[in-house]
């Protein structure tokens, strides 16, 4: 999450029972309690969302935002990546439209061997 997101999302809930990593049916019976807080003015805003999201539930919307969390971190992961990639190809005299047809061929060579 960046920083200006981390900033903004600060979370009410005097604790929250939360399963750790992947959660399963199984994991949700060994969860630990965690305590963080937000702006009392954010409180509705949580209580809202937690009942569209997750049935009422506080425990179901935070594995629910964390996965979504999770989804964005990997998007921008994905895009520096690409950026990295881009930057590569212009540097080395690649242009964007040539990227495709040289992937393809480099795929080909390797499912030969």
């Amino acid at each position: 999450m960046g920083d200006a997101l981390a900033r903004r999302c600060r979370w009410i809930a005097p604790s929250y029972t939360l399963s750790m990593g992947n959660s399963t049916a199984a994991d949700r019976d060994r969860t630990v309690t965690v305590g963080f807080s937000i702006a009392e003015a954010d409180r509705p805003r949580l209580d809202h969302l937690v009942d569209v999201f997750a049935g009422g539930n506080r425990s179901a919307f935070l594995r629910l935002a964390m996965g979504r969390m999770e989804v964005a971190d990997r998007a921008q992961r994905l895009r520096s990546i690409q950026a990295y990639g881009a930057q590569r190809s212009q540097e080395l005299g690649i242009a964007p439209d040539e990227s495709s047809e040289r992937v393809k061929r480099v795929l080909a060579r390797r499912a030969r061997t």
